[in-house]
């Protein structure tokens, strides 16, 4: 698969800014090349809007999408409120016949119960330009309220951060019958068991011969 990675705002449009001056831009883009980098480890192509804090329109960002032949458009933005008390994340699509309306549901539900955040659901809109542009199934992701302090807080957190990404790519990953690669688990293959030492060794030596050089005994 193809996907359209779109990393809200950038450069001179910083989008939302908590109370403690953490930009939107700063933070999606942060979110998103965990993304982008989950999902080129499972072998996806990945195209974004930007790697670094740029700007660019709206209607570079679909026309940008479209040229590229894109399968899927996801594009990463922070919710922000007047009430300081908002708080969960929602999932935009164009309509309820979408493509995505599953995945945007599954992401809705994944979220809400990794980073402990109420859970808003899929919400319907027309007006979105990269939702109503884009010739792909689109979905615009509103993570959390940055205008929440408790958020506020958690953004600050590497682990926050990569939970939410990873969050996002298993949930991206899993409707394309794909499962996020961990770097942290190793499998180990055991090939059997001898009552003759003689023969292990053989065993072994031929498991080396032909490119396992880490086998051993035990």
């Amino acid at each position: 698969m193809k996907w359209y990675l779109d990393f809200g705002h950038g450069g001179k449009d910083s989008g939302a800014v908590s109370a403690n001056k953490i930009k939107e831009s700063d933070t999606v883009l942060k979110i998103g090349m965990l993304i982008k980098n989950n999902l080129e480890k499972n072998n996806e192509k990945v195209i974004t809007t930007r790697e670094k804090d740029l700007y660019y329109s709206l209607d570079y960002r679909s026309s940008k999408a479209n040229k590229e032949n894109c399968d899927y458009f996801i594009s990463l933005h922070m919710n922000s409120s007047t009430n300081k008390s908002a708080k969960g994340v929602e999932v935009w699509v164009y309509d309820e016949k979408s493509k995505v309306y599953n995945l945007a549901k599954n992401i809705c539900t994944n979220l809400s119960k990794d980073i402990n955040t109420p859970n808003r659901g899929v919400k319907i809109s027309k007006n979105f330009s990269v939702l109503r542009k884009t010739k792909m199934p689109s979905l615009l992701i509103e993570i959390d309220f940055i205008s929440n302090s408790t958020v506020e807080t958690s953004l600050q957190s590497e682990k926050y951060i990569k939970d939410i990404a990873n969050t996002i790519s298993s949930s991206l990953l899993a409707f394309v019958n794909k499962s996020i690669v961990d770097d942290d688990v190793f499998y180990r293959v055991c090939i059997g068991a001898f009552k003759e030492k003689s023969n292990a060794i053989l065993l072994k030596n031929e498991a080396i011969s032909k490119g396992f050089s880490d086998a051993y005994i035990y």
